[in-house]
């Protein structure tokens, strides 16, 4: 089978498409099926199809791939906003409280998912460049609400050195904080921790 016209349409979406894109480059499903026998494709979930090769396709382009809705959060942000040393042990995901939970059913890579009511997930969305992907993140603000909030699941360590890093950091904006604490409903408590380092 000639493959590197397949190739082509994975390469064109970064190694990963979704089957409708494969169809709507004018192939059948069933070339999918022969693909995944032949070795040269893996699905990654219902739906999602990996291309194999020595290139290993970033975690990154998977997380944009499959949960475009999804927005880096908690232990994830903290780590690429500098305020962890700890490598996550999987991407930490916030998504809508109604998405279904069969969707982040995958092996690789490990996600932790955070299903949130609307009225906070909208709060301090923000993107950043990781892996050469555009990335959906929480601003550093939203990043420490949701770690107040979640305290007591944190590693304390952890909670402890992204207090601080935000608290002595020249790129705080103590007023959008304030204010994203208000609309999560821990104002006092926000105001409580961050008094301690500053």
């Amino acid at each position: 089978m000639d493959c590197e016209k397949y190739k082509k349409v994975f390469d064109e979406n970064n190694g990963i498409v979704k089957l409708s894109d494969f169809t709507g480059a004018g192939y059948h499903n069933t070339v999918i099926d022969r693909l995944i026998r032949e070795g040269k494709v893996t699905k990654l979930r219902a739906g999602f199809y990996e291309w194999q090769s020595e290139d290993v396709v970033s975690e990154a382009v998977i997380i944009n791939k499959l949960y475009p809705d999804a927005i880096v959060c908690m232990d994830s942000a903290l780590y690429l906003y500098d305020s962890t040393e700890r490598t996550p042990r999987a991407w930490h995901l916030a998504v809508n409280k109604n998405s279904s939970k069969s969707r982040f059913k995958i092996d690789y890579p490990k996600l932790k998912i955070y299903y949130v009511v609307e009225k906070y997930l909208k709060i301090g969305i923000s993107e950043t460049e990781f892996e050469g992907q555009i990335i959906r993140i929480y601003n550093r603000e939203k990043t420490i609400c949701d770690i107040i909030r979640y305290e007591k699941k944190m590693d304390k360590e952890v909670f402890n050195k992204a207090i601080r890093t935000y608290a002595t950091g020249s790129n705080k904006n103590m007023a959008r904080l304030m204010e994203y604490a208000k609309l999560m409903n821990i104002e006092k408590k926000t105001k409580m921790i961050m008094g301690m380092w500053m």
